[in-house]
């Protein structure tokens, strides 16, 4: 028995064949697209824990944070008017807050819904990448360009881990030239502009002034004050009494 076919339009060519007056031609199949679209999603490099993150599945769970429920119409109106933005997003707030979330489900939603090449690229990780060159160990060009390349690109937890100069000077690298190419960049960060306390450092400390400067330019600051969403949670489990 041969492969089981799954669209019925094509028998999974990819090609539909149609006549207009009098004249045979083949178009491409809706299901196509479903596929390319499918397998960017796959190339765009999302961790699988934030595989399941879109709109539907960000909760509103504190009813005293107001910012919760501002970020998700923010982040939603970016996608429906996308490509029609003036700027990115830069996502701010402590640590559990959803800024992930929200920037996966932009990236998603974008990949899906409008067939958008995107990227996903988690800050330390990226860091680390680069600095395991410094032995030889390939090239950080080679690590920087498809991130340059991309249509849109999340990093995620901006500034996180201290870097060295040589390494904050290849990140502006990626920061600038993606401004100058007019990319549309999503960041996330646990850092604010205005530290609480003296002892804590802000967004400009941890990656330097002239790349927080291009941030102002590139992207409209999203921010979320509210409490961890997931020590809301464990503390939600260990209070249920037990069956």
């Amino acid at each position: 028995m041969g492969d089981a076919v799954h669209c019925e339009l094509c028998d999974d060519t990819g090609w539909v064949l149609e006549s207009r007056n009098g004249v045979e031609f083949v178009r491409p199949c809706q299901c196509a697209e479903r596929r390319r679209r499918a397998r960017l999603l796959e190339e765009a490099n999302i961790p699988d824990r934030y595989r399941h993150c879109t709109f539907g599945s960000f909760e509103l769970w504190n009813p005293d944070d107001p910012t919760l429920s501002k970020a998700r119409r923010v982040t939603r109106e970016f996608v429906d008017l996308y490509p029609d933005v003036e700027k990115g997003l830069l996502l701010m707030g402590p640590v559990g807050t959803g800024k992930t979330h929200l920037a996966v489900a932009v990236l998603r939603e974008l990949i899906e819904g409008k067939g958008v090449r995107g990227r996903f690229a988690d800050f330390t990780s990226l860091v680390l990448e680069i600095q395991m060159t410094f032995g030889g160990g390939g090239s950080s060009r080679a690590i920087v360009e498809p991130l340059i390349r991309a249509e849109v690109l999340v990093l995620d937890e901006l500034g996180a881990g201290k870097v060295t100069p040589w390494v904050m000077d290849l990140l502006y690298y990626l920061v600038n030239s993606r401004y100058l190419e007019g990319r549309t960049t999503i960041f996330t960060t646990n850092f604010t502009d205005f530290p609480r306390s003296p002892q804590e450092e802000s967004l400009e400390d941890r990656v330097s002034s002239r790349i927080r400067s291009r941030l102002y330019e590139m992207c409209r600051r999203v921010e979320l004050r509210g409490e961890d969403f997931r020590r809301h949670r464990l503390a939600d489990v260990r209070e249920r009494p037990k069956p």
